[in-house]
């Protein structure tokens, strides 16, 4: 039988599943479970053994084999569609308890064969461990807690690739770490055809080991003491030394035929064309925008479309004038209104309707900051942008400064508005990057 408090748990553990998707948004930690069957594939796991009965961290359960999109990645509900099956085994939970769990085990972590519904209720109940009967797969890849699926694969071809190429044991001092996946394997091809290039040049032929040294020493590093020499990863803070210069190797062959000097294009003509593309700061910002939205085909009509649509904004303040020039912006805002609405119901403990959310988010939060923009003639500084885009940027320098003062709330419109000036064309999300990068007090996002 279903209980008030099982329906009271259930909410609130859906309030924070929203809490921890939105925080998550931000801080680029991953959202999802893992899929076993996805990761079983790409590993190419195939022998397993049972371990038996054992009691099993319960923040190391970081994916299932079927349910894996109906919780977050701490296993909080993500609808009301698990409500009654999720409530009933809550109720057994506090009557009488339930039988271990099964899982598979990969590397460190551990994905739900059965038993969803018993993990999420015990861990909303600040539960540590939980029993389960374990079946591992055995790998050599490093598989931890936090890994997403593109982490597991680059870490799986990391894992290759040192073991083909030995290039951590010829060069110890090497520092070759990409962050996407692919580059790897485009690396090792660069290896292997560096390797036939001295081949033939000789006349001989060279073992494996004494072109992986030769590329290294030849090729690889010259190009990281130009990069360095230049400064130009200070421009991409999220990136790697390795992963500048493999869009050197994407690119080079581009601009060659672009300028049909085949073998002529220098290393610092490719330096130069990559420092070109952080001209722009809000480009980059939102080309990050588009990495964690993943939005990347919605045309910008279309979006402002869908957030007009959404938020009924011309209908509630028709004089609104909020504009943006990349679609991504548009879902962001949207983001920004639910968010306000949940800490507004909050504050003054009462539902209020998305209407009212879009209206009192437009008076309290974002005008607010665009009369600052308009009293100071920022947007002369920015003519290719709007006050809604300087109001994205804003917002999210504001909760960087917070966090990093400690002092959430009390960052004043004005100080935010300085910083944007001061910086200028420069380099204005340098903060707002560092953000994305750490964790994020959700009511620094929109205190206003």
């Amino acid at each position: 039988m279903l209980t008030v408090q099982s329906s009271v748990e259930f909410t609130e553990a859906r309030q924070q599943a929203f809490i921890e998707e939105w925080l998550n948004f931000f801080t680029g930690r991953p959202s999802e479970l893992l899929s076993f069957e996805e990761v079983r594939e790409n590993l190419r796991l195939r022998d397993s053994t049972y371990k038996g009965l054992q009691e099993i961290e319960l923040d190391k359960i970081v994916g299932s084999t079927g349910r894996y999109r109906d919780f977050t990645r701490t296993f909080l509900p993500k609808n009301d569609t698990t409500s009654d099956r999720w409530r009933r085994v809550d109720v057994v939970s506090h009557e009488q308890g339930f039988p271990p769990i099964e899982v598979y085990k990969v590397g460190d972590i551990y994905f739900v064969r059965d038993g969803n519904h018993r993990v999420s209720v015990v861990r909303t109940h600040k539960a540590k461990t939980i029993e389960a009967y374990v079946i591992e797969y055995k790998t050599s890849v490093p598989i931890d807690k936090d890994d997403d699926l593109d982490d597991i694969l680059l870490k799986m071809e990391q894992t290759e690739f040192f073991e083909k190429t030995r290039l951590d044991k010829i060069r110890p001092e090497q520092n070759v770490v990409l962050t996407e996946p692919g580059r790897y394997r485009l690396v090792k091809q660069h290896i292997a055809f560096h390797k036939y290039l001295k081949e033939t040049e000789c006349g001989c032929e060279i073992s494996g080991e004494e072109a992986v040294a030769s590329w290294y020493d030849n090729v690889y590093m010259p190009i990281i003491e130009l990069i360095r020499q230049r400064g130009v990863l200070k421009h991409f803070p999220d990136r790697t030394e390795a992963d500048l210069y493999a869009w050197l190797l994407l690119h080079r062959a581009e601009l060659e035929k672009q300028t049909e000097a085949l073998g002529y294009v220098s290393d610092e003509e490719l330096i130069e064309a990559l420092e070109e593309k952080t001209s722009n700061p809000f480009t980059r910002l939102i080309r990050l925008f588009r990495h964690k939205l993943d939005l990347q085909t919605l045309p910008l009509k279309a979006a402002q479309a869908k957030f007009l649509t959404e938020t009924q904004l011309d209908k509630i303040r028709p004089e609104h004038g909020v504009h943006f020039t990349a679609p991504e912006c548009y879902q962001l805002a949207t983001e920004h209104i639910t968010v306000h609405k949940y800490l507004q119901e909050t504050e003054h403990d009462c539902e209020i309707s998305f209407e009212e959310a879009v209206g009192s988010w437009y008076d309290h939060v974002y005008l607010p900051v665009v009369q600052l923009i308009r009293e100071r003639k920022v947007l002369e500084q920015f003519p290719d942008h709007t006050e809604a885009d300087l109001y994205i940027w804003l917002v999210s320098h504001r909760a960087a400064l917070e966090e990093e003062k400690q002092a959430m709330g009390q960052i004043p419109n004005e100080k935010i508005i300085e910083d944007l000036e001061q910086a200028g064309l420069a380099n204005p999300i340098t903060r707002l990057i560092k953000f994305f990068r750490q964790k994020l007090n959700l009511q620094s996002v929109l205190v206003s």
